[in-house]
C-alpha cells in the first residue's frame, strides 16, 4: 500500500465488510488533499494509456462523489485523427442493466439514475472495445471495488474483448479484499502513481519521446 493510503481504515481483520470500505474511501476521497496535482497527473496516465490500447470506441463515465473526471482530457483527444469516439453509460434500474450510448463532448446531458448525468440522445447504441470504470477502491492484483449496484460487473459479463481501465487515487488502495463470484479483475488499474493489473506493463510500450 502506498503511503497516501488511509490510515483510519479498518485493516484485514475486518474481513470482506465491503460496505465499511466503500462508506470509508468515499468519505476519504470526497477530501483528498492536492486534488489538483493529483488529477493533472492521473489526465497524464490516461491520455498515455489510450495511446496504449488505442480504442476505436472508449467507454466513459461521468465523475460523482469525488472521482476523478476523465472527460477534460479526453475532449481534447477526441478530434484527433483517427478519432476517438466516446460512449456514456445509460442505466436501466428496473432491469438492473447498463447499455453505452455513443456522446462526444459538448453534447447535452441530463440528470440519470444515482444523480449521474447521462446523454440526452439515446438513440445511437454502440458496444465500446474499451472501458474507463470509476475505482471506490482496489486492490494491486486488478480487482475493484465499486458502489456495489453490479452494473459493470453484469455489462462485462461475457464481453473478455473489453479492455478496461480503472481510474482510482493512491490513498484508495487497499491491502486486501476478497474477490467474490461476480467480480472481474480489470486489465489496467492508473492512479496518480502508476498503473497496477495484469495489463500494467502495457504502460512501459509507449514511447512518449520527444519527435
Amino acid at each position: 500500500m502506498s503511503p497516501d493510503s488511509l490510515t483510519s481504515l479498518p485493516r484485514k481483520d475486518a474481513g470482506n465488510d465491503r460496505a465499511t470500505w466503500r462508506r470509508m474511501l468515499i468519505e476519504q476521497r470526497e477530501q483528498l488533499p492536492d486534488k489538483a496535482s493529483k488529477d493533472a497527473l492521473l489526465a497524464a496516465a490516461l491520455i498515455r494509456a489510450v495511446g496504449v490500447v488505442q480504442p476505436a470506441c472508449l467507454g466513459v463515465y461521468c465523475a460523482t462523489r469525488g472521482e476523478f473526471d476523465p472527460l477534460p482530457a479526453l475532449a481534447r483527444l477526441a478530434p484527433s485523427q483517427p478519432p476517438l469516439h466516446l460512449a456514456l453509460p445509460v442505466v436501466d434500474t428496473q432491469a438492473r442493466r447498463m447499455h453505452f450510448v455513443a456522446w462526444a463532448p459538448g453534447e447535452a446531458l441530463r440528470p440519470g439514475p444515482y444523480g449521474i448525468a447521462e446523454p440526452v440522445d439515446q438513440s445511437r447504441r454502440v458496444e465500446p472495445d474499451a472501458l474507463l470504470l470509476p475505482c471506490v477502491g482496489f486492490v494491486e492484483a486488478g480487482l475493484r471495488l465499486g458502489y456495489g449496484g453490479g452494473y459493470y460487473d453484469r455489462y462485462l459479463a461475457g464481453r473478455g474483448d473489453v479492455f478496461t481501465i480503472g481510474l482510482a487515487y493512491d490513498a484508495c488502495e487497499l491491502d486486501d479484499l476478497r474477490a467474490e463470484p461476480h467480480d472481474h479483475l480489470l486489465d489496467m488499474i492508473l492512479t496518480e502513481s502508476g498503473a497496477f493489473g495484469l495489463e500494467a506493463g502495457r504502460m512501459n510500450t509507449l514511447d512518449c519521446s520527444p519527435p
